[in-house]
């Protein structure tokens, strides 16, 4: 696809030295050449059938409407291609399902577009929260709430009701286009885990057939079963907290604008991934101190993007916030399949399908019809 999150990705491709872009596809292939006329690609095509058959292209990044998911990601995956396919993955779980299967079948690479969790900002959250799986524990406790939001004013971007935002047979609405985030965040922090209760509300536009906004509200179970002794044998939690078990606060919606922020809370500190949480570049983490609402030590970690090259501002910069940022998941990318790979440990296809169950059940809850990818 050569839309605006693609035009983002091809620029901020210009970051990495490993990537190359070996060939641009739409359905027109006036808009095609137009693309790589912008971003300086030698080969565009007016079908996704020649871009998959071009022996130069190793991945390809699909970046069109979400209703094509499916269809263009087996297009791609049977023409032995490795796939990295934008948010959401799939219309529904069982699509998702169905594209994993055949990437496993086929032995090749396969991701979800979850840029977030490649942001240097979220590598430092996890080291905070989990430690670096050596020496270094994690400074917050046990974690036991994720509170996350996204919520923005379509409006500014998006004309009511032709955008594809609000037409449901392209994949419109706002579990689709923006819920991904804050569930993603929720199952980071609860390592993957996936929850045993789902409890969404929201509003429907019952013109266009699409969610509005949604507030969901997700419990985790435990992991185990043995509280922690509450005595003075325990130097490390007091709380009678059953391990992993937590819950989550997600919004997210297309009216209006929102802090933006994850909010991660464990028994002996929190993690703030400050706005735009979805692309950040600043963590804030606060110690508990002794004593009900007494703060301990407070450390800020900031990341700053990289800078805009002569050749990205002459391609006409980024349609969206923090979009250089992209960098960091392709070069991730590129480390996998050079690795031999076809999972990446930052972003499994384990939390794609808990991602997309959870998607369909939000939806359910919500009112929406279901819609088929394929």
């Amino acid at each position: 696809g050569c839309g605006r999150v693609s035009h983002d990705f091809a620029q901020a491709l210009k970051h990495v030295p490993t990537a190359t872009v070996a060939a641009v596809a739409a359905r027109s292939s006036d808009s095609a050449k137009a693309f790589a006329d912008k971003h300086g690609v030698s080969t565009s095509y007016g079908s996704y059938d020649e871009l998959i058959a071009d022996e130069n292209v190793d991945i390809v990044y699909v970046g069109n409407i979400t209703s094509l998911r499916r269809k263009i990601g087996e297009k791609c995956l049977l023409g032995n291609k490795h796939v990295l396919l934008e948010k959401p993955f799939a219309c529904s779980a069982d699509d998702a399902k169905y594209l994993i299967g055949l990437a496993k079948e086929r032995n090749l690479f396969l991701m979800e577009g979850m840029w977030t969790r490649f942001f240097p900002a979220i590598e430092q959250a996890r080291r905070a929260v989990f430690g670096d799986g050596k020496d270094q524990k994690g400074v917050i406790g046990e974690v036991v709430m994720v509170q996350s939001d996204f919520n923005f004013n379509a409006s500014d971007s998006e004309v009511y009701p032709t955008s594809p935002v609000y037409k449901h047979d392209q994949g419109g609405g706002s579990t689709f286009l923006v819920a991904p985030y804050p569930i993603a965040a929720a199952l980071l922090f609860f390592k993957g885990a996936e929850p045993d209760k789902i409890a969404a509300v929201g509003q429907m536009d019952h013109n266009t057939g699409v969610d509005l906004q949604a507030t969901v509200a997700l419990s985790f179970p435990a992991t185990s079963n043995i509280s922690p002794a509450l005595d003075d044998s325990n130097t490390d939690e007091n709380t009678p907290k059953l391990p992993g078990a937590g819950v989550a606060s997600l919004s997210f919606g297309l009216f209006g604008e929102s802090v933006e922020e994850t909010v991660v809370i464990g028994t002996k500190g929190r993690l703030t991934v400050c706005s735009p949480a979805h692309c950040p570049t600043k963590v804030i983490v606060i110690k508990k101190a002794t004593g009900r609402g007494e703060v301990g030590e407070k450390i800020e970690y900031e990341f700053p993007l990289p800078a805009d090259t002569d050749e990205i501002e002459k391609a006409g910069g980024y349609n969206y916030p923090n979009s250089a940022g992209f960098a960091y998941e392709a070069a991730a990318v590129a480390r996998c399949i050079d690795k031999g790979w076809i999972e990446c440990p930052q972003n499994t296809l384990s939390d794609t399908m808990n991602s997309m169950k959870l998607i369909d059940e939000i939806k359910a809850q919500l009112g929406v019809k279901p819609l088929r990818g394929d």
